[in-house]
């Protein structure tokens, strides 16, 4: 035993302890985001009630307010944690992808999958009225992080596939933030008429429509082809 363990022997027991607390601040936590996002995808962020949040969480207020003392703090937790799971999956499939069609088809698929995969964000995305193809009305810092984040991943892509004559000569940027602005009419649609469609049929028919519009001339048959195929 080291001398500190010897002379301060509970210390080495409240460690566990310490992990203990740390977990179940975690697990709340999670209760809690969960809760939240459902609240604001039904409600809004600014007449969700935090006693609805609680409530269907199953913890106290207390212990509501000992892991987010603000309504704003627990907003902003289920952005940053939704937001950091769409930029990993849809980055990982980026990165995985073997040139630039496949990099803009696997982001705009990602995007498209993980919103119909999480119906509640996408709600509460909507009910928001986030203006997906700008910046000027996010509401949080950990939003327009993504947003940019997703868009010059976006951008990166569509020059690539210009300067290899896939896509037609244009604004990258105009065309990534055009390209975005489809998406969200296009989940818009999906989930006001009753999320009907498969995410499998949702991907086709907006990788159709990106080709449709900014594939290069003579390309665009054979991009079908591969989306089709």
């Amino acid at each position: 035993m080291s001398s500190d363990a010897a002379h301060h022997p509970d210390r080495r027991a409240a460690d566990p302890r310490q992990r203990l607390k740390q977990a179940r601040r975690a697990l709340y936590r999670e209760a809690i985001v969960d809760a939240a996002e459902r609240v604001f995808a039904e409600h809004g962020y600014d007449a969700a009630k935090v006693q609805a949040i609680a409530k269907q969480a199953g913890v106290s207020l207390a212990t509501f307010y000992a892991v987010f003392p603000k309504k704003w703090d627990l907003y902003r937790a289920v952005q940053a944690d939704r937001l950091q799971a769409l930029m990993q999956q849809v980055g990982g499939r980026v990165l995985a992808a073997r040139d630039a069609f496949d990099r803009v088809r696997a982001g705009l698929e990602g995007y498209l999958r993980f919103h119909m995969d999480n119906p509640e964000f996408l709600r509460l995305q909507l009910r928001e009225r986030v203006p997906w193809g700008t910046t000027d009305e996010l509401r949080t810092p950990e939003q327009t992080r993504a947003w940019e984040a997703g868009l010059q991943m976006m951008i990166a892509a569509l020059r690539e596939g210009m300067e290899q004559g896939v896509f037609r000569r244009d604004d990258p940027e105009l065309c990534a933030r055009t390209a975005t602005a489809m998406s969200q009419v296009r989940l818009a649609l999906w989930e006001g008429r009753g999320m009907k469609e498969s995410a499998d049929e949702v991907a086709r028919e907006a990788m159709l429509q990106l080709v449709r519009t900014f594939g290069a001339p003579g390309r665009v048959a054979e991009l079908a082809g591969r989306i089709e195929g």
